[in-house]
């Protein structure tokens, strides 16, 4: 590494040269006398000692957290020769390496001293993250010198978005692909629901007996259960746009309530696939269980817009990816044309489409003037959404309104649970706070 004079010498030399300029022009020699204190330390930089040896390593507690949780990072720094002064900011970096906070640290080491330190670094939000990215810079004993600036890397810290704890519960999934789960259906057979009490018939299996209506009507009774089924659900983003200041933009309100429901679900053993509608569509074929939520999880954290003029195919997906019969929950701002035609087209292949509309709207506020042309922009811009909107529930499509900061769990259980979506002729979801898998 090469050295440098730092502003400390550069302040010598100018001094140097002003104090001898008004020696000249002021006739007083005795002005000299007194530059060449800064003369004599300029000259002692060239035999100060050469660039000191040291190293610094960081660890990060966990290479996977959830948004808002906090790393453990401990930073060792070894020296092997004497240090003065050295310099060490320890940077927080998103994934394209812009500085979120940064640490600093100013000490000085004996030969062969190993110093030790930790921090507690908060993730701010969703996404890759690079922890502990450390940049040092040494100087000499008189600080007229520097050396040149050596960066250390840290390690890799992925955010995960935090779900907010949801359970969906079908209670007639009509549709859905059948397979053997803990979601009761209508067809009676083989479960753990109750669904009537009636007179035993020759075959009936002794377990089946309810021993209560037998002593009380003299007769023998048997009870009758429901199948349980479970649900292939698949959660398409539509990451064509996005709008607002990170953490708090409509991909990652739609990276929270994509997990919140990948969680409900999979708690009840169904099955849950996930698609990125953007540039070229990445999906995770649906599955149950755990693993398949940090699958999931691993997608949304990774989840950014992509801009292109190309309209993502949904035709040419996998069967696997959207089952026939499946439940598809697409969340989106309606920012892009191309997203409503897309709903219809997963409609016009079988499937069983509930849109989560995700309002631009609140994103933007603390951009807004009073003015009057910003106003009539965002009253235009609302409107505009309304019509969108319209349009789908004209389609016969069951559309949920959510603005990104009210309860996700209301705004489903108003819009999905209840007496009007049975009305309707789809299957209802209800929602109820339940501790979950984060």
């Amino acid at each position: 590494m090469g050295s440098r004079l730092t502003e400390k010498g550069y302040v010598y030399i100018v001094s140097f040269g002003a104090l001898v300029l008004a020696s000249i022009l002021l006739d007083r020699w005795e002005l000299l006398l007194l530059a060449s204190v800064f003369m004599f330390g300029l000259f002692a930089v060239a035999y100060e000692q050469d660039e000191p040896e040291y190293s610094i390593s960081v660890n990060v507690s966990h290479d996977r957290c959830f948004e808002g949780e906090q790393v453990l990072l401990e930073v060792s720094i070894s020296s092997g020769s004497d240090i003065p002064l050295l310099e060490a900011h320890i940077l927080l970096c998103d994934e394209e390496n812009h500085v979120i906070s940064s640490r600093q640290l100013s000490l000085s080491m004996r030969p062969g001293e190993i110093r030790n330190f930790t921090f507690r670094v908060n993730m701010p939000a969703r996404g890759m993250f690079y922890v502990g990215d450390t940049v040092s810079r040494s100087y000499t004993r008189s600080g007229l010198k520097s050396f040149g600036d050596r960066v250390w890397p840290g390690e890799a810290c992925l955010v995960y978005p935090r779900p907010e704890p949801i359970r969906v519960d079908w209670g007639l999934a009509a549709r859905s692909r059948q397979h053997v789960g803990e979601c009761p259906s209508r067809v009676p057979g083989e479960g753990l629901e109750i669904s009537d009490i009636r007179a035993a018939m020759p075959g009936d299996p002794v377990k089946r007996v309810n021993w209560r209506a037998t002593l009380r009507f003299g007769k023998l009774y048997v009870n009758d259960s429901t199948r349980d089924r479970n649900i292939d659900v698949v959660i398409v983003v539509d990451g064509l746009a996005d709008v607002g200041t990170s953490p708090s933009t409509y991909l990652d309100c739609a990276s929270r309530a994509a997990a919140s429901i990948a969680m409900g679900f999979l708690e009840n053993r169904d099955r849950v696939g996930i698609v990125r509608y953007a540039g070229a569509v990445d999906w995770a074929v649906p599955r149950p269980g755990r693993n398949q939520l940090y699958v999931i999880l691993d997608r949304l954290a990774r989840l950014y817009a992509v801009q292109s003029f190309v309209a993502p195919n949904m035709r040419l997906l996998p069967r696997s990816v959207l089952p026939p019969g499946s439940l598809v929950l697409v969340i989106t701002p309606l920012l892009d044309d191309r997203a409503i035609d897309m709903i219809v087209g997963l409609a016009a292949r079988g499937c069983n489409p509930m849109v989560l509309y995700v309002s631009p709207i609140p994103f933007i506020e603390d951009q807004l003037k009073d003015s009057a042309e910003d106003q009539l922009a965002k009253r235009w811009w609302g409107l505009d959404h309304k019509a969108k909107l319209k349009k789908l529930r004209a389609l016969g499509l069951q559309v949920a309104e959510w603005d990104g900061n009210g309860s996700l769990d209301a705004c489903l259980s108003h819009y999905f649970g209840g007496q009007g979506f049975r009305s309707a002729g789809r299957s209802p979801w209800q929602s109820t706070s339940r501790g979950g898998w984060a």
